[in-house]
C-alpha cells in the first residue's frame, strides 16, 4: 500500500498531467460525430459539444518519471492502453477507433467528471477510489464505466432468432 503523503503527491502530479493533456486535446482534437454525440448522451455526458477526440498512434505516458512509473504499475496508463478519457477530452489510439464500447467507457468517465464538479475533483475521486481497492485495482468509477458501456452496447445488439 502506498503511503498517504506519497499518494497525495501523485494525485497532484496526475491532475497537472491530465489538465495539460485535456488542454492539448481541446485545442487540437475533433468534435464528436453525430453518432458519438448520441452515445455521449446515453453515457450521461451533459455537455457533449465541449468534448474533443484526439486520435493518436499511442497513448502518451506522463513525462514525470515518478508519475509514469505509478501509471504503468497501476495499469491506469501503460503501453497497452488504447483510450483514455477525462475532463472533456478523449485520446484514442487509431487502431481502437472502431471500438464503440471502449469509446462509450471513456464517455462515462467524462460524465463522471461533469458530475464530480470537474477534472480536479474527479482525479482525486478516481485515484482515491482505486487506492482503497486491493492492489490498486478497478474501483467503483471504473466498474461503473465498464458496466454502462457494456449495457448500452448490449441493448443495441439485435436479438438472434432461434
Amino acid at each position: 500500500m502506498i503511503e498517504q503523503h506519497k499518494f497525495e503527491h501523485l494525485v497532484r502530479l496526475a491532475y497537472e498531467w491530465t489538465k495539460e493533456q485535456e488542454d492539448f486535446v481541446l485545442a487540437r482534437g475533433a468534435p464528436l460525430s453525430p453518432q458519438h454525440v448520441a452515445d455521449a448522451g446515453l453515457a450521461g455526458v451533459r455537455d457533449s459539444e465541449r468534448v474533443r477526440v484526439l486520435v493518436v498512434d499511442r497513448i502518451p505516458l506522463p513525462e514525470d518519471g515518478e508519475l509514469a512509473e505509478a501509471a504503468r504499475r497501476t495499469r491506469i496508463i501503460n503501453h497497452d492502453t488504447r483510450c483514455t478519457g477525462f475532463g472533456h477530452a478523449i485520446i484514442i489510439r487509431a487502431d481502437a477507433w472502431g471500438d464503440r464500447e471502449l469509446l462509450l467507457h471513456n464517455l462515462v468517465h467524462i460524465a463522471q467528471c461533469e458530475r464530480s464538479g470537474g477534472l480536479e475533483p474527479w482525479i482525486s475521486q478516481y485515484l482515491g477510489d482505486r487506492h482503497t481497492c486491493a492492489s490498486f485495482t478497478i474501483g467503483s468509477l471504473e466498474e461503473e464505466a465498464r458496466r454502462i458501456a457494456h449495457e448500452i452496447c448490449a441493448a443495441d445488439t439485435p436479438a438472434v432468432a432461434v
